[in-house]
């Protein structure tokens, strides 16, 4: 299989929390995530697809078109215990790569891509990962 991979970058802020908990019980959990705090994000997205006769898969000027449209211009700057996809849970990199995957699939695939790989790290040392069963 071949694939494309290309990497973006995005500043946010959120905390850690669960509605049904008490500051000290969310404090137990998440420590000092617990509290608004803020992350300069890397997200790497990987495609694969056919390669086609300009000898791409896609153009990663087009690759980040759409990753800039539906994540980054939404994601960076933001508040992200303020976006609806977040209201029922919590802000961590694993929900927030399920929902970056949920979100860039569809696009891709009406274009006969498939997103293979979004790897969100939170920072250098910490990240989370979701590969398509294909």
């Amino acid at each position: 299989m071949l694939t494309i991979t290309r990497q973006f970058k995005f500043d946010a802020a959120h905390r850690l929390f669960l509605k049904n908990l008490t500051h000290r019980e969310n404090h137990d959990i998440f420590g000092k995530c617990s509290k608004v705090h803020g992350h300069t994000y890397c997200l790497k997205i990987t495609i694969s697809g056919k390669v086609q006769p300009t000898g791409m898969i896609l153009n990663f000027t087009d690759l980040k078109r759409i990753v800039e449209t539906r994540i980054i211009d939404r994601y960076d700057h933001s508040f992200l215990n303020d976006l609806d996809e977040y209201k029922d849970l919590p802000t961590t990199a694993e929900n927030m790569a399920l929902y970056i995957f949920k979100a860039l699939s569809p696009c891709l695939k009406s274009r006969d891509l498939t997103l293979t790989r979004v790897v969100l790290y939170e920072t250098p040392d910490s990240w989370a990962t979701v590969t398509s069963d294909v």
